[in-house]
């Protein structure tokens, strides 16, 4: 009887002892996640379960509180951009378990950013009932491509500008001097407006041929026709 109550008491204090390890390594891993740069959800069937405390950062929330048992609708900006991402989430779990895109999101206040998103699925045969989803800010990334982008085009801009203005200073100079020559030579008394005419357009050409060639920053106006075009004058 004793060695019957020893083994049922040794049982208990085993269980109690695993229970209090499995607590503590859920502690351990929570505070793995809480310390986590980037946002982290625990989602069932899209509505939020858990979230960790960048998550709520990330979104503009006062608390978890506020994302708890809440659908993950309210994160994005519009209906299409949620049934998007649901089919999107859905073909990339059941197919690889996993799934990544990127998409702009909205905070609580309203303000709009770049997330990725990468999600991973419990239960394939299921993969929308239990996911993790990790989100992370690309705002700044977003904003460096733009940078860069901007900076590629002003090249564009730039190297256009420099082969118009080779083209037309050379014909440009022959119009110059052959309209100085022809204002010194006899006659240019009946061709003088004509030629000051002619003058004065020429050195207008030079002038534009100049600020295309000191062109810094690529910048457009409205034109007729319902187009743009490069604002030399503004750059």
């Amino acid at each position: 009887m004793l060695n019957s109550i020893s083994q049922h008491v040794a049982l208990a204090v085993e269980r109690k002892e695993a229970e209090e390890e499995l607590k503590n390594q859920r502690r351990i891993m929570e505070k793995f996640l809480e310390a986590s740069p980037v946002g982290i959800a625990m989602v069932q069937n899209r509505m939020f379960k858990w979230v960790n405390a960048e998550m709520v950062r990330m979104f503009g929330y006062g608390d978890k509180e506020q994302l708890h048992n809440n659908s993950v609708r309210m994160i994005y900006i519009a209906p299409e951009d949620y049934d998007y991402a649901g089919q999107t989430i859905y073909d990339s779990l059941i197919t690889r378990e996993t799934a990544d895109y990127e998409i702009d999101v909205v905070k609580k206040d309203g303000g709009v950013f770049p997330v990725h998103i990468r999600l991973n699925c419990m239960d394939s045969d299921d993969p929308m009932a239990w996911t993790i989803a990790i989100f992370i800010d690309i705002s700044q990334r977003k904003a460096a491509e733009k940078e860069i982008y901007e900076q590629e085009r002003l090249q564009g801009v730039l190297e256009m500008a420099g082969a118009v203005c080779h083209e037309i200073n050379q014909p440009l100079q022959a119009i110059l001097g052959n309209s100085e020559l022809l204002l010194l030579g006899p006659g240019q008394d009946m061709a003088g407006d004509n030629l000051n005419s002619i003058k004065s357009q020429a050195t207008r050409l030079g002038e534009i041929t100049k600020k295309l060639s000191n062109i810094t920053q690529y910048k457009t106006v409205d034109y007729p026709g319902n187009t743009k075009i490069v604002d030399i004058w503004g750059g």
